[in-house]
């Protein structure tokens, strides 16, 4: 009698499992791009010191391979804030405070102030009130934060000022400042600057530095690992 092994999986299991272990092989490797990129900008935050700060004008363009770059800007704060939601600092919920400056050379930027804590009542925005008069801010300029996952939001239905926004982009800003050419990124207000709130510009984003992305990724290559080896353990059967 032959006691051989046979393996004869059904359609649908061999389909699935190829579709599943090409998604978590996708995500696998996105995520390692994702940390590789978060490796490289966390470099860049670091050496951003060593060299001259860039005066900012409307196009605000970047050094060439440089997501952030030491940078300065003079012009007068608008009133017409921003609140970047859902950002926490040591397990606090809160914003982060995007005060519009109206630029002497022209167009305007988005200095990010740093954190606020939120009020338990969502209604009632924090008082970040800007400066007035002519300022001149120094910091560390970089293109737009993305968030790891982006929810569909409508950025420009909202009204009234401070504007509460999630993770705005560049046609976002084109559409809430109508009036004005707004620069695709934001300046990180330096630590010792006046006129701020809670700063911490050590790294492209604290909250996701390059080991999680690689975590994640080790994830999802044994979430794949583990559909092939049960796509094996089910399908292969001793003759009886």
């Amino acid at each position: 009698m032959n006691r051989g092994w046979t393996f004869r999986p059904a359609i649908w299991a061999v389909a699935g499992t190829l579709i599943g272990v090409a998604i978590t092989c996708w995500l696998g490797s996105w995520q390692l791009r994702r940390g590789h990129a978060r490796e490289a900008l966390d470099a860049q935050y670091r050496h951003a010191g060593q060299i001259a700060p860039v005066a900012l004008d409307s196009a605000a363009v970047a050094p060439a391979n440089a997501e952030a770059f030491a940078a300065k800007a003079e012009g007068i704060y608008e009133n017409r804030q921003l609140l970047l939601d859902n950002q926490v600092h040591e397990q606090v919920p809160g914003y982060e405070v995007l005060t519009p400056m109206r630029l002497n050379s022209g167009g305007m930027v988005l200095i990010n102030r740093g954190w606020v804590p939120q009020n338990p009542d969502r209604r009632v925005l924090p008082p970040a009130e800007p400066p007035q008069g002519p300022q001149q801010v120094l910091g560390l300029w970089r293109a737009l934060p993305q968030p790891a996952l982006r929810l569909k939001t409508s950025n420009c239905k909202a009204t009234g000022w401070p504007r509460v926004v999630e993770y705005p982009t560049a046609e976002d800003l084109a559409c809430i400042y109508p009036d004005i050419k707004v620069a695709p990124g934001m300046l990180l207000l330096a630590p010792g600057a006046e006129h701020g709130f809670v700063r911490e510009w050590t790294q492209a984003d604290v909250r996701f530095p390059p080991s999680r992305h690689y975590a994640y990724a080790a994830q999802w290559f044994a979430f794949g690992a583990t559909l092939l080896f049960l796509f094996f353990k089910l399908n292969l059967k001793r003759r009886t």
